[in-house]
């Protein structure tokens, strides 16, 4: 959907192993909520922060609920950042598209009619000057994906082996393509944020909420 530029450092590090924490839930009165639906998936949201600055943590809680008729499930320790510089937006993925590596990833499973809720987050690295300008391009919203399996059944004897045992699960070749097939994305509607960037002085050059000049 997006694509970074080359001068666009946006490297992801997980900051949060995502689980069904029982604290968690989303606001639904917060201003820096959103929604997302795909079919009989949908996702609710509530950003942690709406400010934002080089290396700042960005996190979120999220919550799925399974309205079809079948166990879906979301690869809920996998995380990823990207920034689009045309649409100035931050897209934090969580789950995965593709599998990464040779070892499945952890998916945590929710069946038909529940609600999940979880916890995730990243680091975000956008590279800007270190004197802003009205011309230069800092990000004004962020976007939440989330991607689940839709069908479990291919992954049911490697998900219980996986709730067996702490080890790595390996994940046979022939099952990548099951699990590009199964997969499907859910894009919620952006979130306005602040962008605070420091100069070498460390003086907050903007520190203006989206959509302003």
């Amino acid at each position: 959907m997006k694509s970074s530029k080359p001068f666009v450092a946006a490297v992801a590090v997980s900051l949060m192993s995502a689980g069904v924490a029982a604290a968690a839930h989303v606001d639904f009165n917060d201003p820096r909520r959103a929604l997302g639906r795909e079919g009989d998936i949908r996702v609710d949201a509530e950003l942690g922060q709406d400010t934002l600055q080089p290396n700042s943590p960005l996190t979120v809680t999220y919550q799925i609920e399974n309205l079809t008729n079948l166990t879906i499930a979301v690869a809920d320790k996998v995380t990823d950042t990207d920034f689009d510089p045309d649409s100035q937006t931050i897209t934090l993925s969580i789950g995965a598209e593709i599998p990464s590596g040779s070892h499945m990833p952890h998916l945590v499973t929710i069946k038909a009619g529940e609600k999940h809720t979880f916890t995730a987050g990243a680091l975000v690295h956008v590279v800007v000057p270190n004197t802003l300008t009205p011309w230069t391009t800092l990000p004004r919203f962020v976007q939440v994906k989330v991607t689940v399996l839709r069908d479990v059944t291919p992954f049911v004897n490697l998900i219980e082996q996986q709730n067996r045992t702490a080890l790595p699960v390996a994940l046979p070749k022939d099952m990548f393509d099951r699990w590009i097939d199964a997969s499907t994305s859910v894009f919620l509607n952006t979130i306005p944020v602040y962008w605070r960037g420091e100069s070498r002085r460390g003086t907050a050059e903007s520190n203006q909420p989206a959509g302003t000049d």
